[in-house]
């Protein structure tokens, strides 16, 4: 199964990809089935985007207008089908978000809107603080995923984005392990607190394979469906090739 087919992502979609531990991986293989089903795929991160990552997709337009971005991304779309929009370059290496009321402009262009929407400076798993997610209003489907590598880790800076957040959240304290309920709380209440009201929600919980990850990430399933979060996808990402992908 494609990762995209398994989150239920289909033509019309705007989906926002939020929370830690593989929303550009994810991002970056749901681009590719789309494109394999033939859709046109337009990437707009409403926060930074490390060059490097827009490259894999396609073309990058730039504009600080909204207007001007609409229509440089019109453009490059009718020649490839897929094209990353930014609000220009932050540094060398760094793209820039778009304003998330400017998704609203952006979603008729192609067939489905993939939206990085969060930052967790690449730590399995995120305490989300007042001023996250950047989630556009247009959001049809908001994604929260953390890697289930974070399970059993002690709260802190090396494993945790925000670990304060997170232990304010989940009553997990500084030190103290991750719990497949604390796991689940960060998802379901923390990423997922702010989604625009007409919008779909799924959890993707990265890094597992058939041993004794899938075991982890069975127990934390059961956590989120208990927590009222039903749609919830497991995945190999970001490693091992070809990609693997579950639903409990």
């Amino acid at each position: 199964m494609k990762l995209h087919e398994a989150l239920g992502i289909s033509s019309g979609e705007v989906v926002a990809f939020v929370g830690a531990g593989g929303k550009s991986g994810a991002i970056l293989t749901v681009c590719e089935g789309l494109l394999q089903a033939g859709m046109k795929v337009l990437v707009a991160p409403t926060t930074k985007m490390l060059l490097g990552e827009a490259d894999r997709i396609g073309p990058l337009v730039t504009s600080e207008d909204a207007g001007g971005l609409q229509k440089k991304a019109e453009n490059a779309l009718s020649e490839v089908p897929a094209v990353v929009a930014g609000s220009g370059m932050i540094s060398k290496n760094r793209v820039g978000g778009v304003d998330p009321a400017w998704i609203d402009g952006l979603a008729g262009l192609a067939d489905v809107v993939l939206i990085e929407a969060d930052g967790s400076r690449r730590r399995p798993i995120k305490g989300t603080a007042d001023h996250e997610p950047a989630i556009p209003t247009a959001a049809t489907l908001v994604v929260a995923i953390a890697n289930v590598q974070a399970l059993g880790k002690p709260v802190g800076d090396e494993h945790v984005h925000r670990p304060e957040v997170f232990s304010e959240l989940t009553g997990i304290g500084p030190g103290q392990s991750i719990t497949p309920g604390a796991f689940a709380t960060a998802l379901a209440r923390g990423s997922l607190a702010r989604v625009p009201q007409e919008a779909r929600t799924a959890a993707l919980i990265t890094g597992v394979d058939p041993g004794r990850t899938m075991s982890k990430a069975s127990v934390i399933t059961r956590e989120l469906w208990n927590l009222g979060l039903k749609n919830v996808v497991l995945t190999s990402l970001p490693t091992g090739s070809p990609t693997q992908v579950w639903v409990p």
